[in-house]
């Protein structure tokens, strides 16, 4: 074919393409929204190329807009209710009070810590609210102001007291009791407002809060547009900040002096015609092998490019990203790797003390030929997390291959270490592990709800699990970790992920359901039940196949009349263990819609042991040995095995569990006593 014919549809393209970028990041709305500069519009309901608008404003900026028109910041719990361009502020509210499900009744959210690593802050003109809960059936303090604020679908009491001013460092004093204690900012009402009851504060609670973002540090757009030009984010620059001019060309401030002439497009066609005619020679030269030379300058090239896109793209998360080390620095922090704290599948851990004298664990990452962008990314969106039960990371390591992590250093090591030895309920206590249990579904049901980036662990077990000095657990090592947008309900993945024993079934085949949230919850209730029976489910598994599968063990035994004092259990703590059992009875469901959710599993917490019921016995361990096999995703038919086909109908079989909070505060769910 005559290569000239080839070329004029490519320029043509070319230059659609360009109209199309320059298009897409026009002012847009969504609902009574504007959105422009340093906003923008994207996510999964927007019909427009990501990669088109990706230089439309800064990745914080990133709204989605929903079908009904309603916005959020990149699909988060976070929505946008307004907008104020002039005084760089909008409004927010979070989605569990918007949605009128739990949100006014559970105020456990913690709005400050999701926000803590983005560029918006909460404004002082915000007014703070209070809220006691949780008050284990008793009275909170009196305090002058402090009212009952419990409505109708509140299956607890709330209690409420509107302060003043809000400030995150300096939250209002006020005497909880055996409550537990949250604050949160809302609006200053225009009028002066008193809590007297729910019916008030309620509304109060839904009309948001004021963020507030730095004018001009994004770029003054003001300035762009008066000069002509259209504000774009550009990660190449320090300011992450450029004009794009009539020309075509990006400038840093403002478009004076842009030479409105033909010239510039007279050498975009020529350099166009030009890369047309190459692209055949550069073919030849390299996939045929005669251009050796050619092929190791262009891989330097892309590999000099890449490592440019890296240093851009940590340069574009500015303040929130967490420090990055050279590799010198990071050996000398941990005495050049003398005091070794222990070995995993993903790399070796070094204790290490920074110069501020905080100690450290420093994770050398093993295999770490993959994507430098995406570890980065991984890095940026983990340090993001702000979370009592989730271990801090301090800072990074990347340098070419070499990658490390550096997290805050846990003194009593791990829950392994624990509930695996000799007498862990002497150690520990059992309303110790019942603490440990608790907060680590707290860490749990911040990962999976309340991040702006949704994170499944995929390796939820007792090694995972560190303890601080006052044994507070803390999730760690997010090595096999996912992220996906808050909105996705499940997750594409290839290759199955966690640990034999802890791993949910539909991790490993698929015929048991779709990949979720849910697969961290079975982990965190087979570590339940692990905590409870203090054997290693890993072990039985493994080297004794023909031994019960470990939920069998403990179901029979809690159906027995020994109770579970096969389980070590005396009757003095008999109760919480039997709370734990049930629950993570429940949560190793093999069907993940069988599951409770992490948020479903503190309400059972919560919940008196009388409330809960045993949930349906399943045929664990012929499902789990005969598993249904995979459908194959390139044809529309699947072979599957007749013996695992009866044992997964005898599943199906079991009426479907609801596990959605019903409104009714009168109707429970299917895990309570009907």
């Amino acid at each position: 074919m005559n290569p000239k014919l080839l070329f004029f549809p490519l320029l043509a393209t070319l230059l659609l393409l360009c109209h199309h970028a320059h298009a897409v990041c026009e002012p847009a709305t969504c609902g009574d929204l504007t959105i422009k500069y340093p906003f923008w519009l994207s996510g999964p309901d927007l019909n427009r190329s990501s990669l088109a608008i990706a230089a439309c404003g800064h990745p914080s900026f990133e709204l989605w807009c929903s079908r009904d028109g309603v916005a959020s910041l990149r699909g988060s719990q976070i929505l946008v209710l307004g907008i104020d361009y002039t005084n760089s502020s909008f409004v927010a509210g979070h989605k569990r009070v918007a949605d009128g499900g739990d949100g006014v009744c559970r105020t456990d959210f913690n709005i400050s810590s999701s926000l803590a690593l983005s560029p918006f802050t909460i404004s002082s003109s915000n007014r703070a609210i209070c809220f006691l809960y949780s008050c284990n059936g008793t009275e909170p303090p009196e305090i002058d102001g402090l009212v009952n604020a419990t409505i109708s679908n509140c299956s607890k009491p709330i209690y409420a007291y509107l302060g003043g001013s809000y400030d995150r460092d300096k939250p209002p004093a006020i005497k909880a009791g055996n409550c537990t204690y949250s604050y949160l900012p809302v609006l200053w009402p225009e009028s002066p407002v008193n809590l007297t009851a729910g019916t008030n504060y309620s509304p109060l609670f839904k009309k948001g809060f004021v963020l507030e973002w730095q004018k001009n540090g994004f770029g003054d757009c003001d300035a762009c547009n008066a000069s002509g030009g259209q504000c774009r984010y550009n990660n190449d620059s320090a300011a992450a900040f450029a004009c794009l001019c009539s020309d075509g060309e990006l400038r840093g401030t403002i478009c004076a002096g842009s030479k409105k002439t033909g010239r510039r497009t007279i050498l975009i066609v020529l350099t166009a015609a030009a890369a047309g005619l190459l692209l055949p020679c550069i073919y030849v030269l390299i996939w045929h092998g005669k251009g050796k030379q050619l092929r190791y300058f262009l891989y330097t090239k892309t590999s000099s490019t890449s490592e440019r896109n890296i240093e851009a793209l940590i340069i574009s998360y500015g303040s929130i990203a967490p420090t990055r080390y050279k590799y010198s620095e990071v050996t000398k922090i941990t005495s050049f790797l003398n005091y070794k704290l222990g070995e995993g599948g993903y790399g070796v851990v070094f204790k290490g003390r920074l110069q501020d004298g905080r100690l450290v664990a420093v994770k050398f990452l093993h295999d770490s030929k993959g994507n430098g962008e995406e570890f980065v990314n991984e890095v940026m969106s983990i340090g993001r997390t702000s979370h009592i039960n989730i271990v801090s990371l301090f800072g990074f390591c990347l340098e070419g291959s070499k990658r490390a992590l550096l997290y805050e250093y846990m003194p009593n090591g791990s829950l392994d270490d624990y509930i695996y030895s000799e007498n862990p309920k002497e150690i520990l206590g059992w309303e110790k592990l019942y603490g440990i249990a608790i907060g680590i579904a707290r860490g749990l049901e911040y990962l999976h709800h309340s991040c702006n980036t949704r994170i499944i662990h995929f390796d939820i077990k007792p090694q995972n699990i560190l303890l601080d000095q006052d044994f507070c657990p803390k999730i760690a090592d997010f090595g096999l970790a996912k992220l996906c947008r808050t909105k996705e309900s499940k997750l594409s993945m290839t290759g199955a992920r966690g640990t034999i024993g802890f791993i949910a079934p539909e991790v490993i085949y698929r015929s048991f359901g779709i990949v979720s949230t849910k697969s961290d919850v079975y982990s965190y209730g087979m570590m339940l039940l692990e905590m409870v029976g203090g054997r290693k489910n890993a072990k039985s598994m493994v080297e004794n196949s023909s031994e019960k599968y470990f939920p069998d063990w403990i179901y029979d035994h809690f159906a027995l009349d020994d109770g579970l004092q096969a389980c070590e259990v005396t009757s003095e703590v008999e109760q919480i263990a039997k709370k734990m059992t049930l629950i993570g009875l429940w949560c190793v469901q093999v069907l993940p819609m069988h599951r409770p959710t992490i948020t479903q599993v503190l309400d059972m917490f919560e919940r008196s042991l009388d409330e809960l019921e045993m949930p349906p016995k399943q045929n664990f361990s012929e499902l789990l040995e005969h598993p249904a096999q995979e459908i194959n995703t390139e044809s529309t038919s699947s072979t599957i095995n007749t013996k695992a086909a009866q044992a997964l109908s005898e599943v199906l079989r079991v009426e479907e569990t609801s596990l959605v909070n019903s409104k009714d505060p009168t109707v429970t769910t299917n895990y309570a006593k009907r």
